[in-house]
């Protein structure tokens, strides 16, 4: 099905073409109409055209002037122009923006159909080339990805050891990677048995991993290679050398890694992060690090070891930071604060004793930070206003200048997590629970109040009344809320445009979606895009 735009400033000629030609016969649709340029260069943002059908002689703006701006803007969407005798002189100028046909005004009907097949036979015609060259692409692309992967691994084993052989075959395959980080995701299942995974479940599982460290490093150039079945490596190229808002980067991803490993629930994923490297021939030493930051991290439960080189990466004792962040962890979960902020100050005592250096320090901070957040990953709990603050914890750890600012910023937040695990332990029934977990998982879906009551088995009036009780809002506006909260952070990356954030949100209308934005946040998504920008 072809989607149409009719332009034309005339009610009349717009009504019939509407109504008097067999749009379905064409298999199109007439998605949306104009009644001349500007308005129709506003409709192009919101919806998607393939064929646009306008007048010539427009006030504002002209079916010439718009030929125009699709053409330099939107090169894919064909153009048919309407015109009546007199206007042929402005043919050779059309030719120039890709217009395909012109009709005469006087009966445009009877020509439409000829005019419209002839779009979407060009249509037809890019989109096979189009596939063509991006299979031909996407078929270099794998090749060349699977001889930079044998390339990473045998180095990382051992294979290539010479630094000129190294450079060379860099050189060879345009990789520039420089304050890198090796960082190893050791991927197993949940039980002992092997053969109750599927090769399929698990190899999707590994394309999701995969995906999303493409994803979450876009703007960084990256390398992921799977070392074995059960390991996968990335390497990890940054543009400056700031190792904490570096570490930082790579911590709150792989908290989402994590998180997405719980929702997979027959998997658990280690993970071991080097340290910053900058020169090619410290690979294998980088390699080296991450492993033995994973071996450090035996004992934690499905969480991350950062390689610490003054510190026993082997062995969970005091002195090691992951020893005390499990520390901290278990005691935030006993609701016991004051025991997780004794093993703070031991952590930071012991630090200021051994003259820890300053970069140690801050990275160890952002390690506890993280086992915090995950903390709350793992409880489940409702609080998108706590985690919101997570970007931000990092950069004030990375700011600070004394031991004491650290220690203050750390001590916040672990009293902060105390409240919020004691006020969602205590605060809301089961229901409650069961109702935002439901949102957590599904706002990016079209869900109710209905669907969500049908979900837990309980009287839909009954659970808005009681939602409303407990927690002093309806279930719609923790719908939206939760929503808008998630699309804030979409609409921070330049490349989101609002249409697809209001997509990922679970609201397919965008108009719809610019309402309820601007109803939480009081200001358009545009308008909020703008202001991250700038």
């Amino acid at each position: 099905m072809y989607n149409i735009m009719i332009v034309d400033d005339e009610p009349v000629i717009k009504q019939g073409l509407l109504y008097f030609v067999n749009w379905e016969a064409l298999d199109c649709r007439v998605v949306c109409d104009a009644q001349n340029g500007i308005d129709a260069k506003e409709k192009l943002s919101s919806h998607s055209v393939d064929i646009v059908l306008t007048d010539i002689k427009m006030p504002g703006m002209d079916g010439l002037e718009l030929s125009k701006y699709i053409h330099e803007n939107y090169p894919a969407i064909k153009v048919i122009i309407l015109t009546a005798f007199a206007d042929f002189s402005y043919a050779q100028t059309a030719i120039k923006y890709d217009v395909i046909d012109f009709i005469i005004k006087t009966n445009p009907t009877e020509k439409i159909p000829d005019a419209i097949n002839k779009a979407k036979a060009l249509i037809s015609q890019e989109k096979d080339k189009d596939e063509k060259l991006k299979l031909m692409e996407q078929k270099a692309n794998l090749r060349l990805s699977e001889i930079c992967e044998k390339f990473f691994k045998d180095v990382f084993n051992g294979i290539i050891v010479d630094d000129m052989l190294i450079e060379s075959k860099l050189t060879e395959l345009e990789i520039k990677i420089e304050n890198y980080f090796v960082v190893l995701f050791d991927i197993h299942s949940v039980s002992n048995e092997n053969s109750l995974i599927s090769p399929e479940d698990y190899n999707k599982f590994m394309h999701s991993v995969s995906n999303l460290l493409s994803m979450a490093f876009k703007n960084y150039p990256h390398y992921t290679v799977a070392v074995d079945r059960a390991l996968l490596a990335a390497i990890i190229s940054f543009k400056n050398r700031n190792i904490p808002l570096c570490t930082q980067t790579l911590l709150m991803t792989c908290n989402e890694i994590l998180s997405m490993a719980d929702s997979f629930m027959r998997f658990t994923i280690s993970i071991g992060i080097s340290q910053m490297q900058q020169n090619i021939p410290a690979l294998p030493v980088a390699y080296q690090e991450a492993k033995d930051a994973l071996n450090g991290g035996f004992y934690n439960d499905n969480h991350v070891s950062v390689f610490m080189p003054n510190t026993s990466p082997v062995t969970s004792s005091p002195g090691q930071p992951h020893y005390f962040a499990e520390k901290i962890v278990d005691s935030l979960q006993l609701q016991n604060p004051s025991e997780a902020l004794k093993s703070l100050e031991n952590l930071l005592e012991e630090y200021r004793r051994n003259k820890e250096p300053i970069e140690n320090i801050k990275v160890s901070c952002m390690l506890i930070a993280s086992y915090c957040y995950r903390l709350l990953a793992g409880f489940r709990l409702f609080t998108p206003e706590l985690s919101d603050k997570e970007p931000e914890i990092y950069k004030r750890i990375q700011s600070s200048r004394n031991i004491q600012s650290l220690a203050a910023i750390l001590r916040q937040l672990i009293e902060s997590i105390s409240k919020v695990v004691v006020t969602n332990e205590n605060k809301f029934s089961y229901l409650i629970k069961e109702t935002q977990k439901y949102i957590r998982d599904n706002f990016h879906k079209n869900i109710s109040l209905q669907t969500i009551a049908d979900h837990i088995h309980v009287n839909s009036s009954y659970l808005s009344r009681l939602y409303k009780k407990e927690t002093g809002e309806s279930i719609v506006d923790a719908i939206n809320k939760y929503r808008i909260d998630h699309a804030k952070k979409l609409l921070k990356d330049p490349a989101n445009k609002v249409f697809e954030v209001a997509c990922a949100v679970g609201i397919e209308d965008p108009a719809y979606f610019t309402h309820v934005f601007t109803k939480y946040t009081g200001m358009s998504p545009k308008e909020y895009k703008a202001s991250n920008i700038s």
